[in-house]
């Protein structure tokens, strides 16, 4: 039986496929019956910038947005976006990272840059963390683009969430293009295997 309410935060860049991931998500969620709410934060996502996205699953959910502190697990498509987010992270949460590190352009005013090494190190020492080398599993596809499906995985194998392997295949077979739903299953597949192993 599921708690009351489940929050996941989604981080990463515009173009890395962080609001499909997202959908796909909540739309396995309401196979299951659960009630859902999202919401997105683009800023220039378009350009290559910030993108996170919310999803909230329960009985009952009336807001789309996750306070500080109360996310229960957060899935990042790289790891200083996934550093970013971790104030939205509850105590003894949970999260999901792939091993890719994009390096900023520029430097925030009075904010001191960090290598991936200490990105990692403080991520482990305010969660469970689970590495996964989605760009790299995408590469022995053969197709990059499948980083989010091997993420979405990843995410559906960790116990705290109570949704179905098939809710969630049968989520990405409905949203995304009939030439591509095989490659996305495998994908989504040796995501599950990351987190089992």
């Amino acid at each position: 039986m599921m708690k009351k309410k489940l929050d996941i935060v989604f981080s990463g860049v515009g173009g890395q496929g962080v609001v499909v991931l997202s959908d796909i998500f909540c739309e396995a969620a309401m196979l299951e019956d659960y009630d859902v709410t999202k919401a997105e934060i683009h800023g220039m996502a378009q350009r290559g910038g910030s993108i996170v996205a919310y999803a909230r699953i329960g009985t009952k959910v009336e807001s789309p947005l996750i306070e500080t502190r109360e996310a229960d697990a957060i899935v990042g498509f790289e790891v200083l976006e996934t550093a970013r987010t971790l104030p939205m992270l509850k105590d003894n949460g949970t999260v999901i990272v792939n091993l890719k590190f994009i390096s900023p352009s520029c430097q925030s005013g009075g904010v001191e840059r960090k290598s991936m090494e200490e990105l990692m190190e403080l991520l482990k020492a305010k969660a469970l963390v689970y590495e996964v080398d989605g760009t790299g599993i995408a590469q022995t596809l053969g197709n990059t683009l499948v980083v989010n499906t091997v993420l979405l995985g990843a995410l559906s194998a960790l116990p705290e969430i109570p949704l179905r392997a098939e809710s969630f295949q049968q989520a990405i077979a409905d949203r995304l293009n009939g030439k591509h739903i095989d490659l996305n299953l495998k994908a989504f597949q040796l995501g599950r295997e990351c987190i089992q192993k």
